[in-house]
């Protein structure tokens, strides 16, 4: 049973995940799953990282028969998305973004955080710049005030990061970086694409508003987008968007 179980688990990774050798994977410094800015778990080497409401959980998985729980780690409340680079975690929260270095044996250390008002929060990063999503709504713990934005985060220092700048946006949800650019998901009201000739400051460029996005899995040239009707995977050519396949 344990096996089978564990089996299941690596179909649902192997359905979100494009495994890569290339420097646009999640963690750089392996071969592992490139996920969406939304997802809840990551790989790292031999260690498979789960967020829950409020801990990051650490499996080792160096033995695929036989992998087994190790640690948690206590992060605080509304722990939401995970994401990879390097050897750091950056974890998005309904309160913030935190950042935990793994370099020790894959053990999550605490570095710093960034605190926001209370919504939901998706974020990605590279070696220079992270960016966060903060969004309203029922479920995001926001009900007195509108959080929708794109907030920039200057990442240079791991243990100080700080605000770049802040751009209103309508509903945004999840992220990534797609050929130079990033593109925020918008829910039903479409997909958005920003330069990042500027990585301090993005520009928007491009707004696709018949592209419902939730979240999106950028590959080399093609993205996967999901949203409320399903999984879609897109082309990219001429600077414009097109359908290549629905699994509704």
């Amino acid at each position: 049973m344990r096996k089978l179980l564990w089996i299941m688990f690596g179909m649902v990774i192997a359905s979100s995940c494009e495994m890569s050798k290339d420097g646009d994977a999640d963690f750089v410094t392996d071969v592992v799953g490139t996920g969406g800015s939304t997802a809840r778990f990551a790989i790292y080497g031999d260690f498979l990282y789960v967020v829950d409401n409020t801990s990051i959980n650490v499996f080792d998985i160096s033995d695929v028969e036989d992998p087994f729980y190790q640690t948690s780690v206590d992060v605080g409340w509304g722990i939401e998305t995970i994401y990879g680079y390097k050897d750091n975690l950056f974890i998005g929260s309904q309160t913030g973004m935190f950042i935990y270095s793994i370099q020790n044996n894959g053990a999550p250390v605490y570095l710093s955080d960034y605190i926001h008002q209370t919504s939901c929060d998706p974020v990605i990063a590279n070696d220079e710049y992270a960016y966060v999503t903060t969004r309203s709504g029922e479920n995001c713990g926001t009900r007195l005030f509108e959080a929708n934005q794109l907030i920039t985060l200057d990442v240079t220092d791991l243990t100080n990061p700080f605000a770049t700048s802040e751009q209103q946006m309508i509903n945004p949800r999840g992220l990534c970086f797609f050929r130079g650019d990033l593109f925020v998901a918008e829910g039903n009201n479409g997909l958005k694409q920003f330069s990042l000739e500027d990585p301090s400051n993005p520009t928007l460029i491009q707004y696709f508003e018949d592209i419902a996005a939730n979240d999106m899995i950028a590959l080399e040239n093609t993205m996967i987008i999901t949203r409320d009707e399903g999984i879609y995977q897109f082309g990219f050519e001429n600077n414009d968007l097109f359908l290549l396949s629905p699994i509704e």
